[in-house]
């Protein structure tokens, strides 16, 4: 397939350009910043998506059959102005490549922040309401989305993921810091010990994503997470066995905060991923924490 693809060099867009390489398609790549190495049947384009006079001629040559936006500029910045300034980004890409009537997909990338949600199971047909900047962004795009979708015909795969982690993860989010504070010999600081995330990591999220481009007429949005929730204190405990062999510190940062309450334990529910990608995460969380453990230590 021709696929245009926004994010190419993030956590999760390097890795996805790498299975796509694999799988043979033909790759347009927008991005700040150019890849040094030549990958096969992957054009490079260095550009700002807040203009689109710095990417359009290049985009209206390739003719994209599918886009796959994962383009979300400076997290973990989510102020107003770097919200509406992806917002903006955002639609002015989409509608440009909306008009050139040769787009039948458009794969975007959600959050499960968007659900709004702090207890229990979150369902694929949950829409959610903003409760800060970056969730009105994300909320916003995606209701424009779904009408242009019908109005145009093209296929929206909305792909809301939940807390994913993996080998080249920033180091100040949660699971590389606390491996980084073990490495050290440190207690991990952690603020909410009980509270619990529905983890998935990454090579399961980029096998979703090349899923999706097999998926024919089907609009909607699909949960990517692991279906469970693992409470930040059991992760430390899973990473301190990995990293130390003991289980000590995080013994000590539950006797210290045994008083501390759990306000967060919510997953996902992936009925329509299951259902419609034939997608099923892969890797256990011990799995995924000593692969994340083992890059960590490489670099």
């Amino acid at each position: 397939m021709k696929i245009l693809l926004t994010g190419a060099t993030g956590f999760i867009g390097a890795p996805l350009l790498k299975k796509l390489n694999e799988e043979g398609h033909e790759i347009l790549v927008l991005s700040r910043s150019i890849d040094s190495k030549k990958q096969k049947n992957t054009l490079w384009v260095q550009c700002d998506l807040s203009s689109t006079e710095t990417y359009s001629s290049q985009v209206n040559s390739f003719l994209p059959e599918v886009l796959i936006h994962l383009a979300w500029q400076d997290i973990p910045d989510f102020s107003l102005d770097k919200s509406r300034a992806n917002l903006d980004q955002s639609l002015s890409l989409i509608s440009l490549v909306v008009e050139l009537n040769c787009c039948k997909k458009i794969i975007v990338s959600g959050s499960c922040f968007e659900v709004n949600q702090l207890q229990g199971e979150c369902l694929e047909t949950s829409l959610g309401e903003a409760k800060d900047h970056f969730t009105w962004a994300k909320i916003s795009l995606h209701s424009w989305l779904s009408m242009m979708s019908k109005e145009r015909n093209f296929e929206l795969m909305w792909m809301r993921i939940f807390y994913v982690y993996g080998p080249r993860q920033r180091l100040g989010s949660l699971i590389p810091s606390i491996l980084n504070n073990l490495k050290k010999g440190k207690q991990p600081k952690i603020l909410t010990p009980k509270n619990s995330n529905d983890f998935i990591f990454i090579d399961d999220i980029i096998n979703a994503f090349s899923k999706a481009l097999l998926v024919e007429n089907i609009s909607m949005t699909y949960n990517l997470g692991s279906g469970s929730s693992s409470s930040i204190l059991e992760v430390c405990r899973i990473a301190e066995k990995i990293v130390l062999g003991s289980t000590l510190l995080t013994e000590k940062i539950n006797k210290n905060t045994q008083q501390t309450i759990s306000n967060v334990d919510f997953w996902s529910n992936n009925t329509n991923s299951k259902k419609y990608l034939d997608w099923h995460p892969q890797t256990k969380l011990e799995d995924g924490i000593k692969q994340t453990w083992s890059w960590i230590k490489s670099q």
